[in-house]
């Protein structure tokens, strides 16, 4: 290995040679520049300008974004406001959705009062005044509201030839008949209200976007439909409905599994040589078909015998099981009266309950009573005998309430739901003044 004084000086001199250059044309560049040591204040300014440049950059950049992303947020949320109380009352209403066709040219802002009793439930006892969010607006499309009878549920309706501008509106509510004594607060929504009309009149604000993409599409229903029948069931009923059946089938599903569960225990005493309990009449033949429908042997007094499973509130649940509509509230009170007669045990043909079991009989013809078996002191055999029979009382007896349940509650929903829907050809009001509706 050579050592520093054996280096050879013509190696040394091509090295200096090919460093020079670059040294030299970065003094020159240091020099043209002015960042030697002796431009201290050159060096400043050049770093100051560099990093205001980029601050403005990203500052453009941002705000370009942030742009960007409020057009898209106003292209794609059609609701801004869940819901508002009017400024007078202080009855509160929601903004329970908006919906329309796939062309967007008939919008409808799905409006629901909490309490329908405190407030006017006739549409012609309303007014509306719209504006944009951000500007004026002198026209906009026809626009019309209607409330469906008691029901509480209301629709601010915007129909135009042309699909819904995508703009967020800034819509109050005026209420012209107060029906409520309580005292609001003199103000109504999330804008600061600078008229006044909010101390004087009772009103409420919401805000919304009827052009924007989210909104729910109803793709059965016809784009101007008037019936109000069908307009009901597309804005209201249907989503109650699908929410009833979803019920039904989870609890038809806790029903299959209380049938393997008694299944089970009934084995248990089998294999352990007793005889198993009576199964109670609700109980004894029921059982899931292979498409997780309910099959049952024996319903319950009062049980509101309906297909659910192949039909929806669209093809109407109350024609299976009367007539027509005028025999609503005689239908019910029957089953009513039944039911109580049902559940009452001194009247009832068959009770509705679970026999409390305390012997099982063994097959060599022995009798365990199960008041005297407690663990501990008895056998495990006969203190699990005795779990699985209590096992098996509580199984029929949860089987019981949720038959109970599905048959007589959950079926009765859906019959209420379909009387809604078809009494809105007489509850259905909307309002004809062409002036309840400005724009500003």
């Amino acid at each position: 290995m050579k050592g520093l004084k054996n280096r050879d000086p013509e190696n040394d001199e091509v090295d200096n040679t090919e460093k020079d250059p670059i040294f030299e044309r970065l003094i020159k560049l240091r020099d043209r520049f002015k960042l030697g040591p002796h431009h201290r204040m050159e060096r400043f300014t050049i770093t100051l300008s560099a990093t205001l440049a980029f601050l403005l950059l990203f500052s453009g950049l941002s705000l370009a974004q942030d742009r960007s992303n409020t057009a898209k947020q106003a292209s794609s949320q059609a609701r801004y406001t869940e819901s508002f109380a009017f400024s007078l009352s202080g009855q509160k209403m929601y903004v329970d959705g908006v919906f329309g066709d796939q062309n967007h040219t008939d919008v409808m802002v799905l409006l629901r009062l909490q309490d329908p009793k405190g407030m006017s439930v006739d549409a012609s006892n309303y007014q509306f005044f719209i504006t944009g969010l951000e500007k004026s607006i002198d026209s906009g499309p026809k626009t019309s509201f209607a409330m469906f009878g008691s029901t509480g549920y209301a629709v601010l309706r915007f129909q135009s030839d042309e699909p819904m501008s995508k703009q967020i509106l800034d819509v109050t509510i005026r209420a012209n008949e107060q029906l409520s004594s309580q005292e609001g607060s003199g103000t109504s929504g999330n804008k600061s209200n600078t008229d006044g009309s909010f101390a004087k009149y009772d009103q409420g604000r919401f805000y919304v976007n009827p052009g924007a993409d989210n909104i729910t599409i109803l793709d059965w229903l016809t784009p101007g439909e008037k019936n109000p029948s069908k307009l009901y069931t597309a804005l209201v009923a249907e989503s109650k409905d699908a929410q009833i059946r979803e019920q039904l089938k989870g609890q038809v599903s806790e029903m299959g599994n209380l049938l393997n569960r008694a299944k089970e225990y009934t084995n248990r005493l089998v294999a352990a040589g007793y005889e198993a309990p009576k199964t109670p009449w609700f109980v004894q033949g029921d059982y899931i078909d292979e498409n997780g429908g309910l099959v049952v042997a024996k319903n319950l007094t009062g049980a509101h015998l309906i297909d659910y499973s192949t039909k929806t509130i669209r093809d109407g649940y109350i024609k299976q099981v009367m007539g027509s509509l005028s025999e609503f509230d005689v239908y019910m009170k029957k089953k009513t009266e039944s039911t109580n007669i049902a559940t009452d045990d001194r009247n009832a043909s068959r009770k509705e309950r679970v026999e409390q079991v305390e012997t099982l009989k063994n097959e060599d013809g022995s009798t365990l009573d199960l008041r005297l078996v407690s663990t501990g002191s008895s056998p495990s055999a006969q203190v699990a005998a005795k779990d699985s029979t209590e096992s098996l009382q509580q199984t029929w007896s949860s089987y019981l309430s949720i038959k109970q349940k599905v048959q007589r509650d959950l079926m009765r929903s859906l019959l209420v739901l379909d009387a809604d829907v078809l009494t809105q050809e007489l509850g259905f009001s909307e309002q004809q003044n062409d002036k309840s509706v400005t724009y500003y």
